[in-house]
């Protein structure tokens, strides 16, 4: 027995697509800013401590309370103030 095919089957339609359009920047107006040394030295010092900063003054409180047994969080936590505060 032979099978049918569907209208819609039996016809492959092929589309198109475009492809997508880059906006030009050509014409959009450069600003310059100014920047002050100062501004740019207080962000490098106020940078965002590393884990290995975190763990290392953690260890030195630690030693400091006398290395006692316990939760090393406290340590940890205090460190992390004193980083992002400085």
């Amino acid at each position: 027995m032979a099978t049918r095919k569907s209208p819609a089957s039996a016809e492959k339609k092929t589309t198109t697509r475009k492809a997508p359009t880059k906006k030009s920047t050509a014409n959009a107006a450069v600003e310059t800013v100014a920047v002050d040394p100062v501004t740019v030295d207080s962000a490098i010092a106020k940078r965002t401590p590393t884990y290995d900063d975190i763990a290392i003054l953690a260890e030195q409180f630690w030693h400091e309370r006398g290395r006692p047994f316990g939760t090393p969080e406290v340590d940890w936590l205090r460190a992390e103030a004193t980083l992002y505060a400085a």
